[in-house]
């Protein structure tokens, strides 16, 4: 039974490599984004980076494999084409056919394409550490060849260096393949330029080797060296110390895309664009963007709450808001200006003082940290805090305001301790319920039948919460995107909110194009994302999912541990 679909508008968006605090950035901002609209629908399709050539290297087998996800969702029905990192070997927006598309930083000749502006960005962080800290040693570790924006923002960080009449040789500059195992290349730089006093990281992850070797040498980021990254993911808040980065100002790179995708969709005239970008200091390189005055306390002045605001809770502008959902922005303000009239008038009462603390309780208990992270909040508390003592020393007012700036220092602590330990707990509580999975369905003493059947009736011990399982009528030995897939495949059965229902054999056929509109699976506000199931050179299926932040993480393992399972019981039985 197929849902009717007419009136839904259906996105796909094409990523590599999910698992990345990138990936994930993007698939978020594009899927709140999703969410806002009317009859709209995202599909996520995300495969790994393949460079490779030698079909003898394991990596590489398994990568082509894992990329089968391409070659059988391009049979989805979908209006629109999200395409970002379009690096990947024998994936290209062709694959999908002549339908809209956007391509998410990258640089495609006669396409749309939605990039950052690297320059904004770049020039604000060394004009920082030119002009007003009077560095004359700074280097770069940057990326890999044949990445678009890693050749951009190299040539953006020597022209600078040119332009501010500043020495460069090549031997400031060292290249990394943009992952976190950057150790040896950050230890040549650091080896050939012993008095650097800043690095530029060309993303977040390059970031996390030069770290460990600085450590190493007994070397702290941001006293001794100053380091910055770009693109603001989660991890450079999570780094220790945590890493300063260029990220998207006002509206993110997939906000972008998708709005310009939805505008050609409808028929209007559009054109490619550039996001602008800006430096968020944290401690490996300490920055900030304005001044905080006597006259604005004083003022309680409604601009300078707002631009606080803005500051401190940097994801909230790029976050598609409801409009059932509580105003952050408005909620801080009433607390701010509370305590600012109440220095201004110099007088508070235990009575305020607990209206305002009840204020607090709300924006924190609502989620006001996921917009934010603890370093960056409890830096700019304290910088407001000590200006307004500083204002009028001694006051009672002042004796309240400190207790709630600590009560406000401690909820996002607390909040963010808290959103930690839940990540973890998800993260180990799939890993061990896949666990027993593989226990209760490797059992030697079955048939095929009998061992199909019994990896269905175990299926919510997956680890996945809302999800769907398919699976070809036999396995499907495959090497490259060019051989042949089945069109038909089966829905065996599906997972609500953790509870399993069994589809009959009756009503389970259907074709490729069919897996995301089928009636039977759960609603996602979100979206949907689908992984491969293979072992081997074998392709058992496709396994459907909601998009969510934890199965961006856990998803693939969880799915390869499914498709060994398959193996196991379809490969060696009678």
């Amino acid at each position: 039974m197929i849902r009717d679909e007419r009136k839904v508008t259906t996105i796909v968006l094409i990523l590599e490599d999910a698992f990345t605090d990138y990936a994930k950035d993007i698939a978020h901002s594009v899927a709140h984004s999703i969410m806002s609209g009317k009859n709209l629908r995202l599909i996520m399709v995300a495969g790994r980076q393949d460079n490779g050539r030698d079909p003898a290297d394991p990596v590489h087998r398994y990568r082509s494999m894992y990329n089968a996800i391409y070659s059988m969702n391009a049979r989805v029905k979908f209006d629109g084409l999200l395409f970002t990192f379009p690096n990947l070997i024998g994936v290209d927006g062709d694959l999908f056919g002549d339908i809209p598309k956007v391509y998410i930083a990258a640089e495609k000749e006669n396409e749309l394409t939605v990039n950052y502006d690297n320059e904004m960005g770049i020039r604000e962080a060394l004009d920082f550490l030119v002009r007003i800290k009077g560095f004359t040693k700074i280097c770069m570790l940057g990326g890999r060849d044949d990445n678009g924006d890693a050749q951009k923002r190299k040539a953006c960080f020597c022209n600078y260096l040119a332009e501010a009449g500043l020495p460069y040789t090549e031997s400031q500059y060292e290249k990394t393949d943009m992952s976190v195992n950057t150790h040896e290349a950050a230890a040549r730089l650091l080896s050939r330029n012993p008095d650097v006093q800043a690095v530029f990281c060309v993303n977040d992850p390059a970031a996390v080797g030069l770290y460990d070797v600085m450590r190493s040498h007994g070397k702290v980021p941001g006293k001794d060296i100053y380091v910055f990254g770009f693109d603001n993911a989660a991890m450079a808040a999570q780094m220790v110390p945590p890493l300063a980065s260029i990220g998207t100002d006002g509206v993110t790179v997939g906000q972008k895309a998708l709005q310009i995708l939805l505008d050609k969709i409808s028929g209007q005239d559009v054109t490619s664009a550039v996001v602008p970008t800006r430096l968020f200091g944290r401690d490996s390189f300490e920055y900030e963007t304005y001044e905080i005055t006597t006259r604005d306390i004083l003022k309680v002045d409604s601009s300078f709450i707002y631009n606080f605001f803005d500051d401190c809770f940097y994801r909230y502008g790029n976050e598609v808001v409801d409009a059932k959902d509580i105003d952050f922005k408005r909620l801080f303000y009433e607390i701010l200006s509370r305590m600012m009239s109440a220095i201004k008038n110099r007088y508070m009462d235990e009575k305020q003082f607990g209206k305002i603390k009840r204020l607090i309780d709300i924006f924190f208990e609502n989620g006001a940290m996921r917009y934010t992270d603890a370093n960056k909040f409890v830096r700019s508390m304290s910088r407001l805090q000590g200006s307004m003592n500083e204002t009028y020393r001694g006051i009672r007012a002042n004796q309240y305001n400190n207790r709630l700036f600590s009560y406000m220092k401690d909820k996002a602590i607390q909040a963010q301790a808290f959103a930690k330990s839940m990540e973890t707990k998800g993260y180990n509580d799939g890993r061990n319920r896949n666990f027993e999975y593989m226990i209760n369905t490797v059992n030697y003493g079955f048939t095929k039948e009998q061992a199909i059947e019994n990896l269905i009736q175990h299926f919510d011990e997956t680890g996945f919460h809302r999800a769907a399982l398919y699976l070809f009528d036999k396995p499907v030995r495959y090497r490259s995107h060019d051989e042949a897939i089945p069109d038909l495949i089966s829905l065996k059965c599906v997972l609500k909110d953790g509870n399993l229902f069994v589809i009959p054999k009756e009503r389970g056929e259907c074709t490729l194009s069919e897996i995301f509109t089928r009636s039977e699976i759960p609603h996602s506000d979100m979206g949907y994302t689908s992984y491969p199931l293979f072992y081997g050179n074998y392709l058992f299926g496709i396994l459907v999912s909601d998009i969510n932040r934890s199965m961006m993480e856990t998803g693939e393992y969880l799915s390869f541990q499914l498709g060994r399972a398959l193996y196991t019981n379809l490969m060696f039985r009678n």
